[in-house]
């Protein structure tokens, strides 16, 4: 069984939109009257200061990037003063609330990643499911091979677990990696060998040997595979 390390592609294939939170803005927009919000536009604080840039708006919320972080911001949220849309919050307070929530998400998300998990690729189709998950990533279980992967890799999607990969490009992430070490050396086999072959020296004066029982050796000085025969010495009589 071949066990494959595929981390630089999965991690720099992480799903786009993942660091997105759901800012907690408050609930009404300040009293500027409702907000002109165009994708581009500045968001200010109630004091002026800059907020971020509305990268882009669905008709309900506003993805504001501050240049840390990119938080939805409900439209409600936002009014309008005479430099552009105005939030009830600082840049520092949005970053520290979008920081909060993306920490519990992850958190959430995290929770889901257990052996057995469905996991699937960007475009839909399933790659396999998760057989373990520790301090070295993910290993998932596919139809060519367990491979181990980055948890940064992985993020929500509308089947569930979704890797920053196509089906294809795991497969050719694979294969690039060479075929990865075809099983663990038998180490452990070495070892026992070893001690096996110290256990069997014998070198204590007066014990039995373990090679020939029943036989008394006093002292063997004779080179290793030697075949040596020793007997007992008799005691002269005082």
């Amino acid at each position: 069984m071949k066990h494959f390390a595929v981390f630089a592609l999965a991690s720099a294939a992480a799903l786009p939109g993942a660091a997105l939170a759901q800012a907690a803005a408050p609930a009404q927009a300040p009293a500027t009257g409702a907000a002109t919000v165009a994708t581009g536009a500045t968001v200010y604080d109630t004091s002026g200061g800059v907020v971020g840039t509305v990268e882009s708006t669905d008709g309900t919320n506003a993805v504001v990037n501050t240049g840390t972080v990119k938080a939805a911001i409900p439209l409600t949220s936002l009014g309008q003063g005479a430099q552009g849309p105005v939030l009830a919050m600082t840049k520092a307070q949005l970053e520290a609330a979008a920081g909060q929530q993306q920490a519990q998400a992850t958190a959430d998300f995290k929770s889901k990643l257990v052996p057995g998990a469905t996991v699937y690729g960007t475009g839909g189709t399933q790659l396999g499911t998760i057989k373990s998950v520790d301090a070295s990533g993910v290993t998932l279980t596919t139809a060519d091979g367990p491979v181990v992967l980055p948890a940064n890799g992985f993020g929500p999607g509308p089947q569930g677990i979704v890797l920053g990969m196509t089906a294809a490009q795991l497969k050719a992430a694979m294969t690039a990696a060479g075929g990865g070490s075809a099983g663990a050396s038998s180490s452990s086999s070495s070892s026992t060998t070893a001690g096996d072959m110290a256990a069997g020296t014998t070198a204590a004066t007066g014990t039995e040997s373990a090679s020939t029982p029943g036989t008394t050796a006093e002292a063997s000085t004779a080179a290793p595979g030697a075949t040596t025969t020793t007997t007992k010495a008799k005691r002269k009589p005082r």
